[in-house]
């Protein structure tokens, strides 16, 4: 199963909100520049409410909890893992990589990759890299699935049958609906619930019923 995670919330903090003083305070407690630092809702609410699309914006930690989702699971169903992000970028996580759990490491780590491009900065083999990709791009190689609330109400097994040509896209943001650029390049779009699910949630539920349907699982 290859994953995406779709217009995450994750970026560094916007320029226009630099000079703010909750960005300024948090700089100052964290010792860091403020430039390099990522936008985090809970630690910069004030400071966002000029920002455009603020709903979607300011939630690392929702992929920090769908990347150990994922990245823990068996190797057997792990394919190539990708990041989008809200501006666009996107991100090549090596599946064998073990993010830390901790999320202010997590924080760091990132603030690392979207400073430098890549983590370990002098490593010839990151296990976190941003690409020249993007979401068009990626569709010369995959065809995109995208789970939504939304879409048409699919079994869990359809997804697992997928197989290795498809990206599984997730919504790794906190509100408001996927950005154009996704609905673009989106091939089908699914739904697997009937309630609104957390990515993580989603993430956790199509990995089991993978490796139940794989054999990997007993119940």
């Amino acid at each position: 199963m290859n994953l995406i995670l779709l217009d995450s919330s994750l970026e560094l903090i916007p320029r226009d909100i630099l000079s703010h003083p909750a960005v300024i305070v948090n700089a100052k407690k964290r010792g860091k520049d403020p430039h390099y630092m990522i936008l985090d809702k809970s630690l910069h609410y004030s400071a966002m409410a000029k920002l455009k699309d603020k709903e979607k914006r300011g939630r690392p930690d929702i992929v920090h909890l769908s990347l150990l989702n994922f990245l823990y699971l068996e190797h057997e169903i792990k394919g190539e893992v990708f990041v989008h992000t809200i501006d666009g970028k996107i991100i090549s996580v090596r599946n064998d990589t073990r993010i830390p759990k901790n999320y202010e490491r997590f924080v760091s780590l990132v603030e690392q990759l979207l400073r430098y491009g890549k983590v370990p900065v002098d490593s010839d083999k990151p296990f976190m890299e941003i690409t020249s990709e993007s979401l068009g791009s990626l569709k010369n190689k995959y065809k995109l699935a995208v789970l939504s609330e939304n879409g048409e109400k699919v079994s869990l097994k359809k997804i697992c049958e997928l197989g290795e040509n498809w990206l599984i896209g997730v919504g790794a943001f906190p509100h408001g609906d996927f950005s154009e650029e996704v609905k673009v390049n989106a091939d089908v779009f699914y739904s697997i619930s009937d309630r609104v699910l957390e990515a993580h949630q989603v993430i956790c539920r199509l990995s089991s019923a993978c490796l139940l349907f794989l054999g990997f699982l007993r119940i």
